[in-house]
Order: C-alpha cells, then sequence, then structure tokens
C-alpha cells in the first residue's frame, strides 16, 4: 500500500476552499475531516466538529454495537438480524434499520458507542425512533472508522468493511449511491469501504454524506448540507466536486 501524501497547510486550505466553494456554489456546506492511516489528522475543516444530522451514517454505529456486544456474549444475533445489518449498510435498506433501532434499543447503542469510542459530538435523536435525526460530526465519524479495527474482532470488521466495499448502485428506497466517495470519478482512481448517507427536509434542508476508508489507508468524510431549494442533482454534483479535490489533492 503506498502512503498517502502529505499535505501542507497551504494545499490543504486550497483543498478546503476548492470543497467548501463546490458546496456554496449551490449554496450548501460540506464538512471535511480526513486522517491518515494512523489515524493522525491530515486534513480538517472548520466545521468538522459542528454536530449536524446523521442521515444513514448512524446505522454503522448500530452495526457495530451489534458485532461488538454479539461478540462479547451480550446479545446473540440471529441470521435475520446479521441480514438486516447487511441490508443497512449495503443497501440503506431503512426497513431493516428501523427493526433493529427498535429490537436493540438504537439510541442506547448510539450512547454506547460515542462513549467506546470517544465522539464528543455524537448523540441520538432528540425524537425517540427518529434514527436518522441521531447527530454526529465530522472529525466524529473519520475518529470512528479510523479506529473500527480497535473495537471489532477480525472477522466482524471483515464483514462490516466488505458490507461498505459492495453497496448496491441503487439503495433500497430508490436512491443511488453514486456519489460522492462513490461517484465514478472518484472511485476510478481509488477503491473504497463507504457508508452514504442522506435524508430531507428537516429544517429545509437536505442532508447528503459520504464516509469512508480509502484504498491507502485514509479516511476521508465529507457532510454536505443543502437548502431544500437545490436539488438533489445540485447537491451530488457539488459533493462529488468536493470528493475528487479531496481524495486527489491530500
Amino acid at each position: 500500500m503506498p502512503p498517502p501524501p502529505v499535505v501542507d497547510p497551504a494545499a490543504g486550505l486550497a483543498v478546503l476552499t476548492a470543497a467548501g466553494e463546490a458546496a456554496a456554489r449551490v449554496g450548501g456546506t460540506v464538512h471535511v475531516a480526513v486522517l491518515d492511516p494512523t489515524g493522525a489528522e491530515v486534513l480538517t475543516g472548520p466545521g468538522a466538529r459542528i454536530p449536524v444530522l446523521t442521515a444513514s451514517l448512524v446505522k454503522l454505529l448500530v452495526v457495530q454495537q451489534l458485532f461488538a456486544r454479539d461478540a462479547a456474549g451480550l446479545l446473540q444475533l440471529s441470521p435475520a438480524d446479521l441480514d438486516r445489518m447487511r441490508r443497512a449498510v449495503v443497501a440503506s435498506d431503512d426497513d431493516a434499520m428501523s427493526l433493529l433501532w427498535d429490537r436493540f434499543d438504537g439510541a442506547e447503542l448510539v450512547v454506547a458507542a460515542a462513549a467506546d469510542f470517544g465522539l464528543t459530538g455524537s448523540d441520538p435523536p432528540a425524537q425517540a425512533g427518529q434514527w436518522g435525526e441521531a447527530v454526529t460530526t465530522a472529525a466524529d465519524t473519520a475518529r470512528f472508522l479510523s479506529a473500527l479495527p480497535d473495537h471489532l474482532p477480525a472477522d466482524d470488521l471483515a464483514t462490516l468493511t466488505g458490507w461498505m466495499g459492495s453497496p448496491t448502485r441503487v439503495a433500497t428506497d430508490g436512491f443511488d449511491q453514486r456519489y460522492g466517495l462513490l461517484a465514478p470519478a472518484v472511485t476510478a482512481a481509488t477503491a473504497v469501504a463507504v457508508k452514504q448517507g442522506w435524508m430531507c427536509c428537516i429544517d429545509a434542508r437536505r442532508q447528503l454524506h459520504s464516509a469512508g476508508v480509502l484504498a491507502d489507508g485514509r479516511v476521508v468524510v465529507l457532510l454536505g448540507g443543502f437548502p431544500t431549494r437545490t436539488s438533489w442533482a445540485r447537491a451530488r454534483a457539488a459533493l462529488d466536486a468536493a470528493a475528487q479535490a479531496v481524495v486527489s489533492s491530500t
């Protein structure tokens, strides 16, 4: 695996500026966090520690906690549970996630994951059951992804990252998952294990997130927020441009 490029401060500022301008052109924002394979910060945007709605990124916290608790003997996952976990990650299946959330007390799992990983800006949703309205930060999501090997047995880690590395082209709800780190122009250059997240329209905003681990071991997190007047197509194009700037230049 080749070492990731080193980013000097001036180059890092240019990357953040390019990513921010891509989102700003359509009225949005993108919060960026990049870690190297050791977990050290490579690039942290000014909004990286601002909590935003997780959308489907919260599925990773739930699935990780379920794997960890099963390995510790605190619960026993059934084949149906494992299939729901797989569908929640691979196809971003909301029904599967809702069943897991209700069966295993998803809010408590989010609290536990935040404590286990030292996530300071991540919390369960204020309204019970509305799991997509949990909050996280770009810095927290990057920390979580970077530290996964320390919090899962090797076989469970391989299963989870394998699911992240084989997302369906179209999610269960019909949303095309090929954006951000999964945009063709980005994945043509590097393989990724990714979780995507999208939702609308809390506080008249669209959430469009892309977070993953690159082939060279870097962790890249892009949390996008756009006004509802910005179409999904324009929001996706903006996040694609931000992902290209970050992946190719850091």
